[in-house]
């Protein structure tokens, strides 16, 4: 699976612009699902697919059908999907997102560190937090850069995502120094989620 991750610093003029680009996008080949957000500094979308070249070719194939883009990206790339679990409220119609992004190069310690965190300390403990819809892990192989999304029903939600987090006791073997947290945290809310079911990986 992949995701093409794009920022704004602008949002549409027009609201009625959601539902076209949601339906346009959700007709191209390879489509798994699409993460609508906004705030106050602009937008951010995800986009899922089968393929990197689906993922590639989804901006060609909406300028196709809806013409020029109407605002301009501040940010546009493709991630492999690196996890993407199902929360206790999967199902349930989200309202906002944490954006949480890890500017790279990231390195292998730290990348495995980061990964055995989510896999073994970090995923299970949020698999119980109420409201919370599903968690998407991004990777960018040639940045080595990584996204992470918790999609949750509420702000009182994304609270509890942030607690479970923080209170989770370090494994035997964890080093906090290959830990120290996302370079960015973004809290925006959901426009528009259109997905298949949620599936573990990793």
């Amino acid at each position: 699976m992949y995701a093409r991750l794009q920022t704004t610093e602008t949002l549409p003029p027009d609201d009625s612009v959601v539902p076209m680009l949601t339906d346009t996008i959700a007709s191209h080949p390879g489509y798994a699902g699409i993460l609508m957000l906004a705030d106050d500094q602009g937008g951010a979308m995800v986009t899922l697919w089968e393929s990197r070249e689906d993922a590639e070719l989804a901006a060609e194939r909406t300028a196709a059908s809806l013409g020029p883009r109407p605002i301009a990206l501040a940010h546009d790339a493709v991630y492999e999907v690196d996890a993407d679990l199902a929360g206790a409220a999967a199902g349930e119609e989200p309202a906002v997102a944490y954006l949480d992004q890890f500017d790279g190069p990231l390195t292998p310690e730290r990348l495995d560190a980061t990964r055995l965190a989510g896999a073994q300390r970090i995923g299970p403990a949020l698999q119980a937090v109420p409201g919370l819809v599903r968690t998407l892990v991004l990777w960018h192989p040639a940045d080595r850069a990584m996204a992470v999304l918790h999609i949750a029903t509420s702000r009182e939600a994304l609270q509890r995502v942030t607690t479970a987090i923080r209170t989770s006791v370090l494994l035997p073997g964890e080093d906090p120094a290959l830990l120290p947290g996302p370079d960015r945290v973004r809290v925006l809310e959901v426009a528009a989620y259109r997905a298949v079911p949620a599936r573990v990986s990793r």
